[in-house]
């Protein structure tokens, strides 16, 4: 048993030693950071605070991961604009001896077809490029209401001939009440570091979050509310664009600033993602869901335009052994996004 204990230790203490690194800079395998399930890209794109039956959802907080997951497969792929796709496949396994459930997982991300040329634009084919990861992890019970669980990702990337590798950790808490129906976490999540670059490239930082949630499900009613707060190692989220142009002033007009106020809380927001889930049927065989983003509404809303950027939605359906999930997300007027998930227990 203590040998349990020291592998999840020597990982959380891997992951502690490094928040401090890893905070702001040029980011690489930037994979780590999309949605992993159609469920959470229905749901804001961002969940660590559910488990149940989904193994996807332990590439979000490794420490969902629980018995129910036993022998249970899962596939994601994700539809981007410009013809990106990226995926995960996903299984989880319980050993009841050990108390503890595994879960691993591949994931990958192809950029679609690039156009090669030379210095003076003559096509001379297509560049090849990707990524792909191997999960691996594990969750233990720490007491009837908190779980902890680790994950470990040996990572790769392609472009055309150059490669590229790495390594992450990350560690989760899961608490569960199920008598109140509430739910909290702590994830941090892609500490690591490059452990070979493409030539001639310094090594770039791993898209590092550290993020904390809470799920409320409702007494009379069937549905949860989900509040996640993310990137908490990099507090300052806004952007000012150095190739923007200022608004035009009339003579004589006060230009508008932003106020700090105003400013503090949009940057506080920008933290934040929200999602509602309501669960029809007496075994919830429907699932419908909502979800709002604000990093993204202001990050790809287009000014003095009207949109609806940062906002997702999705459905699940559970028929007999399988569920289905569809996902959709709103990210520009020019792209949106679809996702879809299969899984089952075999």
């Amino acid at each position: 048993m203590k040998y349990r204990y020291l592998f999840f230790n020597a990982l959380f203490l891997f992951c502690a030693s490094q928040l401090s690194a890893q905070i702001g800079g040029h980011k690489v395998f930037k994979s780590l950071a999309l949605s992993p399930s159609a469920r959470v890209s229905g749901l804001g794109l961002k969940l660590i605070t559910l488990g149940e039956e989904d193994v996807l959802l332990t590439y979000e907080n490794p420490a969902v991961a629980n018995p129910k997951m036993h022998k249970q497969i899962a596939f994601n792929h994700n539809f981007y604009p410009g013809g990106i796709t990226h995926g995960v496949v996903a299984v989880g396994y319980d050993v009841p001896k050990l108390a503890m459930t595994f879960h691993g997982g591949f994931r990958y991300l192809n950029y679609g077809n690039i156009p090669q040329a030379d210095i003076y634009g003559n096509k001379m084919g297509e560049v090849a490029a990707g990524e792909w990861a191997i999960q691996m992890g594990a969750s233990k019970p720490l007491s009837d209401k908190w779980r902890m669980g680790m994950n470990l990702n040996f990572l790769n990337a392609r472009l055309d001939v150059y490669r590229a590798s790495g390594m992450t950790a990350d560690a989760g808490f899961f608490y569960e009440d199920t008598t109140r129906r509430i739910n909290l976490a702590l994830v941090i999540k892609n500490v690591g570091s490059e452990l070979s670059t493409f030539v001639g490239a310094e090594k770039g930082e791993m898209p590092l979050d550290v993020s904390i949630g809470i799920s409320k499900r409702l007494a009379h009613m069937p549905m949860r509310f989900s509040a996640t707060m993310h990137h908490l190692n990099q507090w300052d989220l806004t952007y000012k664009d150095p190739s923007a142009k200022d608004d035009i002033i009339i003579i004589g007009e006060t230009p508008k600033k932003e106020g700090g106020a105003r400013a503090a809380i949009d940057n506080f927001f920008r933290h934040m993602v929200f999602s509602s889930e309501f669960l029809l049927g007496k075994y919830e065989q429907v699932r419908l869901r909502v979800g709002y983003n604000h990093l993204i509404n202001r990050e790809l809303s287009v000014k003095g335009l009207r949109g609806a950027s940062g906002f997702t939605a999705g459905i699940g359906i559970k028929i007999k052994r399988f569920r289905l999930d569809y996902g959709y997300t709103n990210y520009h007027f020019g792209g949106k996004a679809s996702h879809l998930a299969l899984s089952s227990h075999f």
